[in-house]
């Protein structure tokens, strides 16, 4: 015999029993199981939660029990629990990857109890939902005391691992707690029992389980819910469109038909993604109510684990940011950077510089930065000389912002301070995003250092030199037609960064960006930059 056995003690729980045992009850009887309600203190001194340890004496009548909490409800598909569990099992949901307690929680009970654990897998279960065969019987077997920590599942736990009880662990559909929302982005609905541990305010449960009964009849026989899906695109310029390829292969790929949020300091560079995507400006994003996203970044927190595993300088931007999002690099041929130039573009560029043909300019952004990727100011001039010499239309882009402090925006950052000389285009502080995609799309060429139009260059056909410094060219390049090297070229003599410690070795926090550089050893001369030039 099996049997189904809840705990309703107290007016709160008593109230809430008429809400959940219905669907309690019914799952009993689908599985053709007994089902027992504890609602007399028998056992306990302190708390109705230790009266689970009646279960203690049921298993001399039951071989095999369900204990589903109060605070619960079934949906009415929900499989068999016996028939998931193998017998000699116990079966529970391991809360422990999602929540931060667990160690804590261990430690204490196991000094309360005077316990020592010779080893401890680092599992903690939720004791809300368990499936229960005879040969657990002892676990069951109530103390003389009743300490409280978590009620009676620290101690629970305690057993479990100083016995070393064979554990089957649970999956979250079988016991849908609050602390999963921000791991999955998926609807509680979809799963097969919504326990509400977790939410805080009993009003609150009273409430949603009436309007979540009701969702789920409204819903019988089509359980397909959408994944809630929210993509937070950081960093400068550059880096928020190497992630353009990450966040388009998670939404085509991973997510197509989900409720999918992208925010970014620039919706423009994502403006292409399909109409059901919500691509809003950091901050401004109108995230639904009860609804539970699952929250990824592009770029995280540089005291994050990632950043502890995987440097930003020794990787690409594109792999980094999907590393990020999905824990895998993306296939070669999905790298590939994406953007729109629209015919407003393009009228907006012609209205700067006239209706011409520009396919044999080139376009020279002579990037401020860091320190270590700030190039003197004479050694770009004498490019941009040099180009013109040759006969070469010249057209110098870029903003003249510092970027820095607190008039910090974020991507803004500036150029050298060149002159322009007579034939050359000054177009600096002359473009929006749209009127550069557009001059980068049509122009023949691009020179500039680790900058934002090197990779927005990424999205079309144009030649690209790239001048590095505390990058490898191999990280910087945007893949294009299943290379980084396609129709580009990256100069210079040696790195910066290869003079900055990062060796496995390396205990202490060094930086690339690098005081008093001797320019002369990692830059090509001009002349060999222009002559690069067909």
């Amino acid at each position: 015999m099996n049997a189904v056995v809840t705990i309703a003690m107290g007016p709160d729980h008593q109230k809430m029993s008429k809400l959940t045992h219905p669907s309690i009850e019914a799952y009993a009887k689908k599985i053709r199981a007994d089902f027992i309600c504890i609602d007399e203190q028998k056992v306990s001194d302190t708390t109705p939660h230790w009266e689970k340890f009646q279960i203690f004496t049921l298993l001399n009548k039951y071989e095999r029990i369900i204990y589903l909490d109060t605070d619960l409800i079934v949906r009415e598909d929900c499989p068999n629990l016996f028939d998931v569990v193998p017998k000699l099992f116990l079966g529970a949901f391991n809360e422990a990857p999602f929540t931060d307690r667990s160690k804590e929680l261990l430690i204490d009970i196991c000094r309360d109890y005077g316990v020592t654990l010779p080893k401890w897998d680092g599992r903690y279960f939720n004791t809300g939902v368990l499936v229960i065969s005879r040969h657990h019987k002892q676990i069951f077997k109530k103390p003389d005391r009743e300490i409280f920590n978590f009620y009676e599942q620290s101690y629970l736990n305690m057993r479990i691992a100083a016995e070393r009880i064979s554990m089957f662990e649970l999956e979250h559909k079988f016991n849908r707690m609050t602390c999963m929302d921000r791991f999955t982005g998926e609807e509680r609905f979809a799963s097969y029992i919504i326990h509400y541990a977790g939410v805080p305010q009993v009003a609150m449960v009273m409430d949603l389980i009436p309007r979540d009964i009701e969702k789920w009849e409204q819903d019988e026989g089509n359980y397909n819910y959408q994944r809630h899906i929210y993509v937070s695109v950081t960093g400068g310029y550059g880096d928020q469109i190497e992630a353009e390829p990450a966040v388009r292969f998670m939404r085509e790929q991973l997510y197509p038909d989900d409720d999918f949020v992208v925010a970014t300091h620039w919706p423009r560079l994502f403006s292409h993604f399909d109409s059901k995507v919500t691509v809003v400006e950091q901050g401004q994003a109108d995230l639904k109510n009860d609804t539970p996203y699952f929250i990824c970044q592009t770029l995280p927190d540089p005291k994050s684990r990632m950043w502890e595993m995987i440097s930003h300088l020794m990787c690409h931007t594109v792999n980094f940011a999907s590393i990020a999002l999905m824990k895998r690099e993306l296939p070669i041929k999905d790298r590939q950077i994406k953007f729109d130039v629209k015919l407003n573009d393009v009228s907006n560029l012609f209205d700067v510089i006239g209706a011409q043909d520009i396919k044999d300019w080139v376009v020279v952004h002579p990037g401020a930065h860091w320190n270590s990727k700030t190039f003197p100011v004479s050694w770009w001039q004498a490019v941009i000389d040099g180009l013109v010499e040759k006969g070469k239309t010249v057209c110098i882009v870029g903003k003249d912002d510092p970027g820095d402090g607190p008039t910090f925006k974020p991507g803004a950052r500036g150029t050298v301070n060149v002159v322009c000389p007579e034939g050359c285009y000054d177009l600096r502080n002359l473009l929006d995003l749209g009127s550069l995609a557009a001059l980068l799309s049509m122009a023949g060429t691009l020179i500039s250092n680790d900058s934002f139009p090197i990779h927005l260059a990424g999205a079309f056909d144009n030649n690209i030199i790239l001048i590095p410094s505390c990058k490898h060219p191999d990280y910087i390049l945007p893949w294009r037609n299943g290379s980084m090297y396609y129709k580009a070229v990256a100069l210079y003599k040696r790195l910066v960064i290869d003079d900055v410690e990062s060796r496995p070795t390396q205990c202490y926090q060094t930086s690339a960006e690098v005081e008093n550089i001797n320019w002369v050893d990692y830059l090509l001369d001009p002349t060999e930059v222009v002559g690069v030039i067909g």
